[in-house]
């Protein structure tokens, strides 16, 4: 019985015969060992080694192909809705707050309804005194606005039955809340960034009542009603740093208790540095 040997593949390179040839994973080709390399045999797919990417004819394609499309985009039958800062409903809020508190302000002028007698005599001095009290009040709910929407939060300004009610009795009042509404935060939110948008508020008022409390001393401002500004605002600050319900002292003393006692320390400090100097 005759044997025969397999004498195996030969070399696609060098052609010498291999009983164990190596298969060159990119030409398809059997190789022996000295030719087994891609460099050694000179392999036609050597550029998928060395730079793995497209030859260069494909490459020029791809290229060409790119350039088309970001110079012709796809243009979408639809557009989107970018939105909006306020709205009609918040405007109409913030009117019915802001008259509520200007008329608090000019309370501030005399017990019961002599306010209203000051308005008859001096009304361009009362509308300037309204004007500032508006200024005030604005100012404190946009603080907060803005902070939540710094945040990527929504946040609009609604009024509050059981605010407006207090803030229109204390007109009458000698002990004055200013509380007609709060400004409303939808979103995802931590306790810190819960806490910065609350303390965005008092912190405009206690700027806003330093600022009038100097300009009061300047010979071109009326020092009574700018005073009266700054006394309003920094009651609006120390009111909100009542740390219980829905005032903004709750969030801030939730949020970070040192920032809290500070605001409020210089809220105190600032409302007797007003009454009595």
């Amino acid at each position: 019985m005759s044997i025969e040997v397999d004498r195996g593949l030969k070399c696609h390179y060098c052609g010498r015969e291999v009983i164990l040839p190596f298969k060159c994973p990119f030409c398809g080709q059997y190789f022996c060992e000295d030719h087994r390399l891609p460099e050694n045999h000179n392999c036609p797919e050597l550029w998928r080694v060395r730079t793995r990417s497209p030859p260069p004819v494909e490459r020029e394609h791809v290229s060409v192909a790119r350039r088309v499309v970001k110079e012709s985009p796809i243009i979408y039958s639809f557009k989107t809705r970018r939105e909006r800062w306020t709205s009609i409903t918040e405007i109409y809020h913030l009117i019915i707050g802001a008259a509520a508190v200007m008329a608090v302000g000019l309370s501030l002028r005399g017990q019961g309804f002599n306010w209203m007698k000051f308005i008859i005599r001096s009304p361009i001095v009362a509308f300037s005194s309204a004007l500032l009290f508006t200024i005030i009040f604005i100012s404190h709910e946009l603080a907060h606005k803005a902070s939540a929407k710094h945040f990527g939060l929504w946040a609009e300004f609604r009024l509050n039955i059981i605010g407006v009610s207090l803030t229109i009795l204390s007109i009458f009042s000698p002990l004055k809340i200013v509380a007609p509404g709060t400004m409303v935060v939808a979103g995802v939110a931590d306790k810190k960034v819960i806490g910065k948008i609350a303390f965005a508020g008092p912190l405009t008022n206690i700027v806003l009542a330093f600022l009038f409390y100097l300009a009061s001393f300047h010979p071109l401002c009326s020092s009574r009603e700018i005073a009266l500004g700054a006394l309003l605002s920094i009651w609006i600050a120390l009111l909100n740093l009542i740390p219980i319900g829905m005032f903004d002292g709750a969030k801030i003393f939730w949020w970070n208790k040192m920032v809290w006692a500070a605001s409020f320390c210089i809220s105190l400090i600032l409302l007797v540095l007003f009454l009595f100097l």
